[in-house]
């Protein structure tokens, strides 16, 4: 084989400087190369930077230019608005007017603190029961009123106007609770005047089955004798089942049980978790005082000291030390619960913890629910304010909604809660419920009474209830049915945010403009969006035709649209394609209101 030649020194250190200038020569390509992709990069970015800030200045330009005109459509609708509430409110006032009624006017609180005070010092202390409850009846007439300004104040988004309204329907309750204390009071301090029976026990009710106040009253009139005791108020439909214990815990007394059953309740919303439905049944263990005595012709009294007229005892008596009393057996309850609330298959019953504001259920056992009879029984450790309670948001979150035109400005809304499929009817008129048509919001849907009503009857004949949407919800959530959520019910829901409250105000003014001809429906990219943006999904619909907005096929029918709190836009997102698709739909702008996203610009003049 021919021999390799070996290369000299100087031939290898040439190759070497070669190569090493070869890489040089290299990196210094790549180098600038690099340089020029970053000049290319920042070149970019400046124009993008540049071309988004020309985007936002035309863009403000044009929100500002638009804003003038906005304002305007909206005044001008407001002002039809106000109107048409003004001609109502006048129709209302002039119906209360020849209604020849005393109440007061609940829109001036003079009138109101005057009421009050007025009631407090006409009381008499010798007033009896049934006296006391008719003054009640008139006071939840005035309740009522406030009520109404209530429901007035939730639909302008008042706040301040609510808390007033309700700091007042708190007192006037207060006062009805105070007036049959009174009333109490005085009759266990004639109590000798009542028939006792051969067992010296005293029945007493007050008030019928459906009545909104009924009170229950047994007493034993001896201090000693007593043993467990069934108590059954068959007219007003309360019955107790006290346990001997009653009596070793409050020894030395002639004792008392008053059974005060009203449709309201006196937690007023306190507690953010719970609320109650199917109204309140206080019961109360009272001491019945020293008994009137005869010496020579003359009835000696012992008349309590003020303040003192009314001696509730606690049960059970944790200040009692004796060993005989140390366990507190249950006492057993049972009323009937009026027949418009929806009560599950298995309801829960808390007491009022007043220390704390909050229902608790502590202490509460063998809950029975009978669906026929709508009575609900259990036992108690303890004598308090009872209720049916539920969770307030046990109707949150919705699954979906969705809003059609279905004839001339007659819109149908669809809620799919938690539990229930809500339909209801929006006209000029107001609002209805029309499903669905459970037998416990039959008296919702439906005026009272019979007769012939066209084509709108329900059973009977029986004419649909229109009413404002505050007060309709309102009596939806006196049923069970909470549909008026606050902020504070999203910490209850995982992963739900408020909406950002500008935000909310132009999706809900803006759609109300659409909904005669379109279809609006709810977005589940909702839920992964900022509190500052809002997403709905709409389809025109002059025809008054029924689609699915849930249908995955007829998804590219629907336009979403996108809320901020000072602009709206058409986006390309779809229900069936996740994240959300947020990028505007080509050719389309934002703008400072929804009517202005479908007018070309030729058209922007208002008329």
């Amino acid at each position: 084989m021919p021999k390799t030649k070996k290369k000299s020194k100087k031939q290898l250190e040439d190759e070497l400087q070669k190569a090493a200038e070869e890489q040089k020569r290299q990196e210094e390509k790549e180098r600038l190369f690099k340089l020029e992709e970053d000049a290319l990069a920042a070149h970019r970015e400046r124009l993008e930077i540049e071309l988004e800030g020309k985007n936002r200045v035309l863009e403000a330009e044009r929100l500002e230019e638009e804003q003038e005109m906005v304002v305007r459509m909206k005044g001008e609708r407001k002002r039809c608005l106000d109107y048409e509430q003004s001609k109502l409110q006048e129709k209302i006032e002039w119906q209360k007017f020849v209604s020849c009624t005393s109440r007061p006017n609940v829109m001036f609180e003079s009138e109101i603190t005057t009421y009050v005070t007025m009631v407090r010092e006409e009381r008499s202390d010798r007033e009896s029961v049934e006296t006391a409850i008719e003054k009640c009846k008139a006071a939840e007439e005035v309740v009522g009123d406030l009520l109404e300004l209530y429901c007035k104040a939730c639909e302008e988004g008042n706040v301040t106007r609510q808390d007033w309204c309700m700091h007042y329907i708190g007192e006037i309750r207060d006062l009805e609770v105070e007036l049959i204390d009174a009333a109490t009071a005085h009759l266990l301090l004639y109590i000798e005047k009542q028939e006792p029976n051969t067992h010296l026990q005293v029945y007493l009710q007050w008030g019928n089955a459906n009545d909104n106040m009924k009170v229950g009253f047994w007493g034993h009139l001896q201090s000693k004798g007593f043993r467990a005791k069934s108590i059954e108020h068959s007219k007003i439909q309360i019955g107790l089942d006290l346990p001997k214990a009653i009596q070793l815990q409050s020894i030395g007394h002639c004792i008392g049980v008053r059974s005060l059953y009203t449709t309201f309740d006196s937690a007023q919303g306190k507690d953010p978790v719970q609320m109650s439905i199917g109204g309140m049944i206080r019961v109360d263990l009272l001491s019945i005082p020293p008994f009137s005595k005869k010496v020579k012709g003359w009835t000696i009294r012992q008349v309590p000291a003020p303040g003192k007229e009314l001696m509730k005892l606690p049960y059970p008596n944790t200040e009692h030390t004796t060993a005989s009393t140390a366990i507190a057996a249950p006492c057993k309850i049972d009323y009937k619960v009026p027949s418009h609330v929806l009560v599950s298959k298995n309801p829960v019953v808390s007491w009022w913890d007043a220390s704390v504001e909050r229902w608790s259920t502590e202490g509460i056992s063998e809950i029975t629910w009978e669906q026929e009879s709508r009575k609900i029984s259990f036992f108690t450790a303890r004598l308090a304010s009872f209720s049916i309670t539920q969770e307030r948001h046990s109707d949150l979150p919705y699954k979906h909604w969705n809003m059609r035109p279905c004839d001339d400005m007659v819109v149908e809304l669809t809620v799919q809660a938690a539990r229930y499929e809500l339909r209801f009817m929006i006209s000029e008129d107001g609002l209805r419920l029309k499903g669905p048509q459970l037998p416990e919001l039959l008296d919702v849907m439906f005026e009272p009474g019979s007769g012939e009503a066209g084509g709108l009857s329900g059973p009977s004949g029986r004419r649909p209830r229109i009413r404002s949407p505050a007060t309709l919800l309102n009596e939806l959530r006196e049923c069970g049915l909470n549909l008026m959520p606050k902020n504070s019910d999203a910490d209850q829901l995982e992963g739900y945010t408020p909406k950002h409250p500008e935000t909310q105000a132009r999706a809900y003014s803006d759609l109300s403009e659409i909904a005669a001809f379109y279809d609006i429906a709810s977005s589940r990219h909702n839920k992964d969006l900022p509190a500052e943006r809002a997403l709905v999904r709409i389809r025109e619909n002059e025809l008054h035709e029924v689609f699915n907005p849930l249908d995955a096929d007829g998804d590219n029918d629907y336009q979403a649209i996108m809320f901020f709190p000072d602009k709206c836009c058409h986006v390309q997102s779809l229900e069936g394609i996740s994240p959300c698709r947020e990028a505007m739909a080509p050719g389309h702008f934002t703008h400072a209101s929804l009517y202005l996203c479908f007018a070309e610009p030729s058209d922007w003049t208002l008329t």
